[in-house]
């Protein structure tokens, strides 16, 4: 089972989701880890790639939008995309979605972004109901 991190932003908006994940996805390649940026629109897949090129001066994190041949490259360590990732790249999951991830068989980690709007944390809730149910380790991280 993987263990699913729900961080919970004090602020709302897709602004403030999408800059924690790039905080999250920054963590993450520090940590030599691949990651997977799963989205529910090509909007936020394109605002994600814009803001990991000028995320921070001093870094660049190799990314890209999630194609057929993805990974373009074997420096490419996070992929942003709206279907589900390639094999080697199910180990972290930055879900942005609004429904619960199906199962990935090498996930050990999904990182949950709730922003303060209502609807999305009562989506939140749902979907933290259906992990548990699903037996999954579940971790609440107030920001």
């Amino acid at each position: 089972m993987a263990r699913i991190e729900f961080h919970i932003l004090n602020s709302s908006g897709d602004e403030a989701r999408i800059r924690h994940a790039c905080l999250l996805i920054e963590q993450l390649y520090q940590q030599q880890k691949t990651v997977f940026v799963l989205v529910d629109s090509d909007s936020t897949a394109t605002k994600i790639d814009e803001l990991l090129w000028i995320f921070r001066d001093q870094a660049f994190i190799p990314h890209e939008l999630c194609t057929a041949q993805s990974p373009s490259d074997d420096r490419i360590k996070v992929l942003i995309g709206l279907d589900n990732p390639p094999i080697d790249f199910q180990t972290s999951i930055i879900h942005l979605g609004n429904d619960a991830l199906p199962a990935f068989h090498n996930t050990s980690l999904i990182i949950e972004i709730v922003d303060a709007d209502p609807v999305h944390k009562q989506q939140a809730r749902e979907r933290y109901k259906q992990y548990r149910d699903q037996g999954h380790q579940l971790d609440t991280i107030n920001h």
